[in-house]
């Protein structure tokens, strides 16, 4: 019954999600409005404000929450840790920084169609870092793996702040907007560059979900049962470090989704299978449409990061988790 009504839950608030986003705004649109773009009797200027500018918007959202709530997933599950997120290892920190040198020295926002693969070569030097700091004997520890990941994160935002300085004042705003978590891929383009690893990526996943099942027992259980513990996890961490890093590179540096989506998850499915996978992957996609969509109309003037909204919800949450495990 749980199952049942956290599914109609997550479809409800993706619906109320979507409709929100194409119709809120500089210019508001009503619902009438909307009904009128896709039964195009409305104006040229609401179909362009609708297809041009709020739809991949909507996308780019969506499918960066569904990336990054998905990598946590792994993440947790890879390191038996609750507390695990790729904005929290450093993961996001590694992207900042590669995206950060190629567009302040190398590009412009308007030309960074490369961004993915050089944000993924950022994050895989971070998850590195972290994986030689955070092991102990030849084995991760959970703990260690998260001092280890907040000690990196610290680092590489360092150098990226520094790093800041040296920008061009035309890339500076573009750059500090990104960091804060700004949705700047607006366009049917960046839609493009998500959606190729999100339907490749995801699919691979669920179809070796058995293992990530297993894994959930613990690394000697998985063994035991034949898993080929080395292969298994490594397969699953490059998924991880691609999507969080394709997401954050379209999306801007955002934290938090990957630690809260699946703990939201499995208070619904009650464990780690395929299904709470998908409803992970849907749960962040719905966190970050609305963060959008406040960051929008929170203030009177302008609009807020994204990444900020997050960041008020998903701080207090990984204080409250941190308290929990701390006293079990």
């Amino acid at each position: 019954m749980r199952k049942r009504i956290g599914w109609l839950c997550i479809f409800f608030l993706l619906i109320l999600g979507i409709v929100l986003s194409l119709t809120v705004g500089t210019i508001p649109l009503s619902f009438r409005d909307l009904l009128q773009v896709f039964q195009r009797t409305a104006t040229t200027s609401q179909q362009l404000i609708v297809f041009d500018f709020r739809f991949p918007r909507m996308l780019v959202s969506i499918l960066a929450g569904m990336g990054l709530a998905v990598s946590g997933y792994l993440f947790q599950t890879i390191t038996h840790n609750d507390l695990a997120d790729p904005g929290i290892l450093g993961i996001n920190a590694g992207a900042g920084l590669t995206v950060l040198i190629y567009l302040g020295f190398f590009a412009t926002g308007e030309n960074s169609w490369y961004l993915p693969l050089i944000a993924c070569a950022g994050s895989f030097f971070a998850t590195a870092l972290v994986y030689y700091f955070g092991r102990q004997s030849q084995r991760i520890t959970p703990n260690r793996l998260l001092l280890a990941g907040v000690a990196v994160n610290a680092g590489i935002s360092a150098l990226t702040l520094m790093g800041t300085i040296r920008v061009s004042k035309d890339n500076y705003q573009f750059v500090t907007a990104w960091l804060a978590g700004t949705i700047w891929g607006t366009t049917w383009q960046h839609v493009l560059l998500l959606i190729p690893w999100i339907i490749i990526l995801l699919p691979l996943i669920l179809l070796r979900g058995r293992s990530l099942e297993v894994l959930e027992l613990g690394d000697e259980i998985a063994v035991g049962l034949g898993v080929k513990l080395k292969r298994t996890q490594v397969f699953f961490l490059v998924c991880a470090v691609c999507l969080a890093a394709v997401s954050v590179s379209i999306a801007g540096s955002i934290s938090f989704i990957g630690l809260i989506a699946p703990h939201i998850a499995r208070q619904f499915t009650g464990r780690k299978n395929n299904q709470t996978l998908i409803m992970t992957a849907l749960i962040g996609g719905i966190l970050l449409l609305f963060s959008d969509i406040l960051a929008r109309v929170i203030l009177p003037d302008g609009e807020m990061a994204a990444g900020v909204i997050v960041a008020l919800i998903g701080a207090p949450y990984f204080i409250l988790q941190l308290l929990k495990k701390s006293n079990q």
